[in-house]
């Protein structure tokens, strides 16, 4: 990761340079988007770092948490894939980001999504909740998505906006300031106690859906949503592109199914891309590999059971000089699948039987 802590929340898609957490911290100078670092300790090797962080006049990077399942939660990117399965559908997620670093993202996120018929046209629903830890930050979004279903060709396509209500909280309490010539112990543009402030929040996703494929586009943070804090501490959400795609390949005369898919996101000025590959094994048991850009190899393994509940498991194994201070990221995953049935009529009897 470039910065561990920033006044944006930010976390990078990049190695941390050889900088721990220990090393660098981070708060906003006295322009509206001019970042200052503060330094516990600047080796020779990171003096350039320190140097292009003086003079930057800007700062971005991904605001976004990170999922490795994400094929499993796509209500998470993307507002159009609400009712997509045509069940209803809850999913529980908690990430612990590259364990042993102090300060390391921790995500939990539940949600839910529903498909209805509404006037003879099909529609679904969905409800998100995601709380996400990060330094001396803490997010709270709370989202709620309406798509449009469209029957197209062999498929569904599903049209979605999402609204809801971005609450982040900074907590000044934990900031320590180096006593040197460079910093002022009582700089007003550093806050020293817990402050907070919220926005509303926006986004629109396509998905559909074919018989063995799918693909999907999502973006998030709509209107570059800017939490009210307070005048002098300003914070700037920037807007998420989320692409996604997979193809499932029967494989029946030996009980698997191969589905490799593709996870891209773009945000802040910095990419990734998840290559992944999952095998199913009679639609139970199912294991994958994940290469995630200059980041991790993840492990994924999960099962499912007959009475709609799935549970996965994944491990990041970190590739980039974080490895030298995180043992890699942790991920779980709970999710039930049941039929509503609300659009079916009531079943009569005419035996005094049933009643």
């Amino acid at each position: 990761m470039d910065l561990a802590f920033c006044v944006d929340n930010i976390r990078s898609f990049d190695g941390d340079k050889g900088l721990s957490n220990k090393q660098i911290g981070v708060l906003r100078g006295g322009g509206k988007k001019t970042v200052s670092p503060i330094f516990n300790k600047i080796k020779s090797r990171s003096f350039v770092f320190f140097l292009l962080f003086c003079i930057s006049s800007g700062l971005y990077a991904q605001f976004d948490p990170m999922f490795s399942q994400n094929m499993f939660n796509h209500l998470n990117t993307n507002p159009g894939y609400a009712g997509n399965s045509g069940k209803m559908n809850v999913v529980l997620m908690n990430r612990n980001q590259w364990t042993g670093l102090e300060g390391a993202p921790v995500t939990t996120v539940a949600g839910a999504d529903a498909a209805l018929n509404l006037f003879g046209k099909k529609f679904g629903v969905g409800l998100e909740v995601m709380n996400d830890d990060i330094g001396f930050f803490n997010n709270l979004m709370i989202r709620l998505s309406f798509a449009r279903r469209y029957l197209l060709g062999e498929g569904e396509l599903g049209i979605g906006i999402s609204t809801g209500i971005l609450s982040q909280s900074f907590d000044g309490s934990g900031v320590v300031i180096p006593e040197s010539d460079y910093h002022d112990p009582n700089d007003p543009q550093i806050p020293t106690e817990k402050i907070s402030g919220f926005t509303p929040d926006f986004g629109l996703g396509a998905f559909y859906q074919g018989p063995n494929w799918y693909a999907g586009a999502g973006i998030q943070h709509l209107f570059a949503p800017e939490p009210n804090f307070q005048d002098e501490f300003y914070v700037y959400v920037h807007r998420s592109l989320f692409l996604t795609g997979g193809y499932l390949i029967n494989l029946e005369e030996r009980n698997f199914d191969l589905e490799p898919s593709i996870f891209f996101r773009q945000g802040g000025g910095s990419w990734q891309a998840d290559l992944n590959v999952n095998l199913h094994f009679r639609e139970k048991y199912w294991a994958g590999l994940t290469y995630r850009y200059q980041d991790a190899v993840v492990l994924l393994a999960g099962l499912n059971l007959k009475n709609g509940i799935r549970a996965g498991y994944s491990y990041d194994i970190t590739i980039s000089k974080l490895s030298n201070s995180s043992s890699g990221s942790h991920e779980i995953m709970i999710g039930y699948s049941f039929d509503l049935n609300i659009n079916k009529k009531k079943k009569r009897y005419k035996s005094v039987r049933f009643l």
